[in-house]
């Protein structure tokens, strides 16, 4: 395909999005990967991976969230969202140190921050996730 813009990777991704949204996440992966054969961003891969975790392609989300970072490593819904598929793999070091690395970006992330805590009790780490857990009470009452 020749001559194809970052324009019209934008309007691919957009109709991606608007796939996922309906839960066509099969056409919304071809939207994405249609864009990313245009131009590669961390947005196009966060939301591939967000489709794929719907279709439990864990694995292939992870890649995804993988390639979102290293083009945009301060994107903390990337690295949320990364998180989320790990624990669905059973990789809970890993998914923890995802929610942290959300959470030194975003200090205020509620969710981030009470994924880890479940994660924290989960590995039996009961103090920490107590922590954890005071946390996400502080952010609900500012």
């Amino acid at each position: 395909m020749m001559g194809l813009t970052e324009a019209d990777a934008k309007a691919l991704v957009s109709e991606g999005v608007l796939s996922a949204d309906y839960d066509e996440h099969k056409e919304a992966i071809e939207f994405y990967d249609k864009a990313l054969k245009i131009i590669e961003t961390g947005e196009t891969y966060l939301n591939k991976g967000i489709s794929l975790v719907e279709l439990e392609k864990y694995e292939d989300a992870v890649t995804c969230y993988d390639k979102a970072a290293t083009i945009d490593a301060n994107d903390s819904l990337v690295w949320y969202n990364r998180g989320v598929a790990l624990t669905q793999l059973e990789k809970y070091e890993d998914a923890i140190l995802s929610y942290e690395k959300a959470i030194e970006i975003s200090p205020g992330y509620g969710d981030a921050w009470y994924n880890k805590a479940e994660l924290l009790k989960h590995t039996g780490l009961e103090d920490e996730a107590s922590v954890c857990f005071e946390k996400v009470k502080e952010l609900e009452q500012e």
